[in-house]
């Protein structure tokens, strides 16, 4: 009998292996052929499959982007002949389009067969349908000049609630200067009676060099939750959405030819100069200051690009530049740029000072015709002040300036000494603290008189009450750290009566599903499994009349613990995370 059983055995052991070794994975996709913007379903099926097993799947990376991933177990008999399997299956977005392969896999000592695909450009595309799910893009030329604006949008239309961390490609261009204008709009619009919500991002560009433009094509990713959860883990369930929309080619124009020798280059629709003092000039002097302020406003450019455009040296004043102020804003998504240089003029001479005119060239875009703006000279009369002589002349002294030097300074001594004395009024110190102290015995004695000793009852009872509120939050029963910090020390003392009360209750506090007041409660509970071993140890030592409970580990169990609050708290904040960027729904409820 014990040779059949022990032959019995070996023959199990060995046919275990060999399905181990020798188990059979077929590899499968819905389609071979799809369109630009599309997802992929890409099944591996694993046959006989006895244990979870980790995939790789780097090698798919190289030309498609893994959206998610999910399993699925199956089990049928059919004419008394058991067949089970595990489907791995794989969303897969191709990254770019043309003929692909679906790389080999190893999975369990074995090969999986590629898989050959073509992806076709069909213009813009989504795994939804259009009328639930699309893009658009706008620019407002088709052609324009190196430097030049272009305004560039994308807009994303849908009719599905609940959208979630969406995300599009990032605009990236070599020799491209490439700035988001404020934050992403979402508005409503309706189009052929149907209302969609619009999620809209704009963008202005201004390209280095002449030739053409590629902008890359857009794809939007998200996730649309149905609004059912998982009930163990307690995650939404969610599907990939994506959206996609072919770029464009914009041709940059270099430099007109009447443009080509001109000091600037300042492509723009506009650009205006203006200036200010900030007094009169009628009225100036010989050492007299003006203020003078210059701002120049330019549509379509950053205020970082315009060039400075004060004189520095003017003959007859001294003039002393403040740093430049430079600022963009956008207005009605264009951008404006503006850049004010502000200096100081002082007079230093009597006369007719002139200030030169200050002509900035331009290239007007909407014209296609080269402009100048222009700051006329203006003209100063500055007058000598009567009775003052300037500061360049010398003053003649009649007197010797010898006799001056040499004459000794007298100083009256006693005078000084009086002066001393009137300025300073000696005080007795010891009386003085006297004093101050009998004031502050006097004003605690009032306090304690008046305020403390009439509400001495109703003080015992504040003091008392908040006492019994800090008691109450640090007790284990209210408070899941404390709960867990008992729990630890209880594992740490290894005392088998302490675990159980400690793990029962920490339990109520970590498990959502239950209240759990006994044992048998975490053994019915399905939110954290692992527990269930730990309790059937604890509860055969104490039960079995003492002896040892196996596969029972004091350390063991507080690591488990330790591990599911973490997991708990990494899900929570996901859950959160998820939660601050989900798209609002279309439609209020």
């Amino acid at each position: 009998m014990v040779k059949r059983f022990l032959f019995g055995f070996v023959l199990t052991l060995f046919a275990a292996t060999n399905l181990s070794y020798g188990q059979e994975i077929e590899v499968s996709v819905d389609r071979t052929e799809l369109a630009r913007g599309e997802t992929l379903t890409y099944t591996i099926r694993v046959f006989d499959q006895r244990q979870g097993m980790q995939l790789d799947l780097t090698p798919l990376t190289e030309n498609f982007d893994v959206l998610g991933t999910r399993t699925s177990s199956q089990i049928r008999s059919i004419n008394g002949a058991v067949e089970s399997w595990t489907d791995y299956i794989v969303t897969l977005f191709p990254l770019t389009e043309g003929e692909l392969e679906i790389p080999s896999l190893a999975i369990n000592n074995s090969n999986t067969d590629p898989i050959a695909i073509s992806v076709v450009n069909q213009g813009p595309r989504s795994n939804q349908s259009a009328e639930e799910l699309f893009l658009e893009v706008e620019v407002n030329k088709d052609s324009i000049y190196v430097q030049e604006q272009l305004l560039f949008t994308v807009r994303l239309f849908y009719t599905i609630n609940g959208i979630r961390n969406p995300q599009f490609t990032e605009l990236e261009m070599p020799d491209t200067v490439i700035q988001l204008i404020g934050s992403p709009n979402q508005y409503e619009r309706l189009i052929d009676g149907v209302r969609y919500g619009v999620y809209e991002k704009r963008y202005v560009i201004f390209p280095q060099r002449s030739g053409p433009l590629e902008i890359p094509d857009i794809l939007f990713r998200g996730e649309v939750t149905d609004g059912s959860s998982n009930f163990v883990f307690r995650n939404l369930n969610t599907r990939r959405v994506t959206a996609f929309i072919d770029g464009l080619t914009i041709d940059v124009k270099e430099r007109p030819v009447a443009a080509q020798n001109s000091e600037f280059w300042l492509p723009v629709t506009s650009l205006t100069l203006e200036e200010s003092f900030d007094r009169d000039l009628t009225d100036l002097q010989v050492g007299d200051s003006v203020v003078r302020t210059i701002t120049m406003v330019a549509e379509g450019l950053d205020g970082a690009v315009l060039p400075p455009f004060s004189d520095g040296d003017i003959e007859g004043v001294n003039v002393y530049p403040d740093p430049a102020d430079i600022d963009r804003t956008f207005i009605e998504g264009e951008i404006v740029g503006t850049r004010v240089e502000q200096s100081t003029i002082v007079a230093i001479q009597d006369g007719e000072i002139v200030i030169p005119e200050i002509s900035i060239p331009w290239w007007n875009v909407d014209t296609d015709q080269q402009e100048a703006t222009v700051v006329p000279s203006t003209r100063i009369e500055v007058a000598t002040v009567e009775g003052v002589v300037p500061s360049e002349q010398m003053v003649v002294s009649e007197g010797n300036i010898e006799e001056l030097l040499s004459t000794v300074p007298v100083v009256d001594q006693d005078m000084i000494d009086a002066q001393a004395q009137a300025e300073f009024i000696e005080v007795d110190a010891f009386w003085l603290n006297a004093l101050i102290s009998l004031a502050f015995l006097i004003v605690l004695f009032s306090i304690y008189r008046l305020v403390l000793m009439p509400n001495q009852p109703a003080i015992s009872a504040f003091f008392a009450a908040q006492r019994g509120r800090i008691a109450e939050h640090y007790d284990p029963a209210n408070n899941e750290s404390v709960a867990f910090s008992r729990l630890k020390q209880a594992c740490r003392s290894n005392n088998i009566a302490d675990i159980r009360e400690a793990l029962i209750q920490w339990c109520d506090h970590f498990l959502d599903s239950r209240v759990v007041a006994s044992m048998e409660d975490i053994l019915q509970q399905r939110e954290a499994p692992e527990l269930h071993v730990f309790v059937a140890a604890i509860q055969s030592k104490l039960f079995n009349g003492g002896g040892e409970a196996t596969g029972f580990d004091s350390r063991e169990l507080l690591n488990t613990a330790s591990r599911l609050r973490s997991d708990k708290a990494r899900s929570n904040k996901a859950m959160a995370q998820q939660e601050r960027y989900a798209l609002p729904p279309l439609y209020k409820t």
